[in-house]
């Protein structure tokens, strides 16, 4: 059961982090070309980054809240872009 858990809460966390870049993105243009319909769609795409961080990115072993923040680099085998992570609470592996 844990295992589907896992599947699902890796493709929620990829779900948010392509809603927080895409935000970055398209705000980004909003500020710097005169439409203001980018910024009306970008935040959404940010606060629905922010609720699934919040609501969804928890620890499938010991559910305490994992850190929101995306490790591009880290000197630790803890990394978000190769889809795994190491609950801080627990140190299970999430992969």
């Amino acid at each position: 059961m844990i295992i589907h858990n896992v599947k699902v809460l890796i493709k929620i966390r990829k779900i948010s982090l392509l809603c927080l870049f895409l935000s970055i993105l398209i705000n980004l243009l909003g500020v710097l070309l005169p439409f203001g319909y980018l910024t009306i769609i970008g935040t959404p795409l940010l606060i629905i980054y922010i609720l699934l961080s919040l609501l969804f990115w928890k620890c499938p072993y010991c559910n305490e809240r994992l850190p929101m923040r995306f490790n591009i680099k880290d000197s630790d085998y803890i990394n978000d872009i190769d889809e795994s992570y190491c609950c801080p609470w627990c140190n299970k592996r999430i992969s």
